[in-house]
């Protein structure tokens, strides 16, 4: 089995697994070696730490938000209660600003996953991510969420693992005596006289 099944199943199962209670770490865990495959398929290492940063950030801003917590805690015994009111609202602010810069990580890793893939499921679960978390303030970010796992969960298994995703160079040298080449980023055929790609727009050589 190549490195894109195995993205395509673990990162479909890691998905589901992710809105369900008790077992979302392990589909997180799932999640990014599904990423990590699919990094070292398209050999765009960009993709894999983006989304390493994602988990990173998420992870500091959940502990940074406890321990705001913790010390209002202690510190309420000298302030009447006060201060655990005030580390309970700083504990949503801090959480609430780790999950906006984790989303922004989320959606650069889709969005490279959507351009090397051929998904486009990947950009929308990812822009949906972004607004999502900066809308969880006013709740209706958590629906725009919840969307956004379930596009996640659809971009996985749509990945095409039967052909590879990555164009090598020679095919471009050698179509262009017939008119066309390929991307070299996302592989797409096009007109050899074509400055830019039509599909994802990069500059060709």
């Amino acid at each position: 089995m190549g490195k894109l099944s195995d993205a395509k199943l673990l990162g479909g199962i890691g998905s589901i697994l992710q809105i369900i209670p008790f077992l979302s770490i392990v589909g997180y865990i799932l999640t990014l070696i599904a990423v990590k495959y699919v990094s070292d398929e398209v050999q765009d290492s960009s993709i894999f730490t983006n989304m390493l940063y994602a988990v990173i950030t998420g992870i500091i801003g959940v502990a940074l938000g406890a321990s705001v917590v913790f010390f209002g805690a202690l510190s309420s015994f000298y302030t009447a209660g006060l201060s655990a009111i005030t580390g309970g609202i700083a504990f949503l602010v801090v959480v609430w600003i780790a999950l906006i810069i984790s989303a922004l990580f989320v959606r650069k890793a889709f969005d490279g996953m959507a351009t090397k893939l051929g998904v486009g499921t990947f950009r929308t679960a990812g822009t949906l991510y972004f607004v999502g978390a900066l809308l969880t303030i006013i709740l209706v970010g958590f629906l725009l969420l919840f969307v956004a796992f379930i596009l996640q969960v659809v971009a996985f298994f749509s990945i095409n693992d039967s052909t590879p995703m990555v164009q090598p160079q020679a095919p471009m040298q050698t179509m262009a005596a017939t008119g066309f080449k390929y991307c070299a980023s996302c592989g797409t055929q096009m007109a050899s006289s074509a400055t830019f790609c039509p599909k994802c727009g990069a500059k060709q050589p």
